[in-house]
């Protein structure tokens, strides 16, 4: 079964999915850059730089291992979904929902 609306939602997520990588990314960056000073006060600068990019490389490989499986299993994943909303849209146009 391969059906644009499958296609359309799959590219939805991954979009979504990559959007949210690239946030964590920014959002590690950032503390990382307006907490350099006390880290190199502390002295554990390069201790929270190599935590920080342990934590963003291994949510990174997560979403991709994530995106990966999507592709290959995207008809079963999405076309459960499709089944029960267009049998919603029915329902919903013969007044039952």
């Amino acid at each position: 079964m391969h059906d644009a609306r499958v296609a359309a939602m799959f590219g939805r997520d991954r979009a979504a999915a990559i959007f949210a990588v690239g946030m964590v990314w920014f959002v590690y960056a950032f503390t990382f850059w307006t907490m350099r000073q006390a880290c190199d006060t502390c002295g554990i600068t390069y201790l929270v730089l190599g935590v920080g990019a342990c934590v963003v490389l291994l949510n990174t490989a997560a979403i991709a291992a994530m995106i990966r499986h999507y592709r290959e299993d995207r008809d079963a994943i999405y076309g459960t979904d499709l089944y029960y909303l267009d049998r919603l849209r029915e329902m919903r146009r013969a007044g039952e929902a």
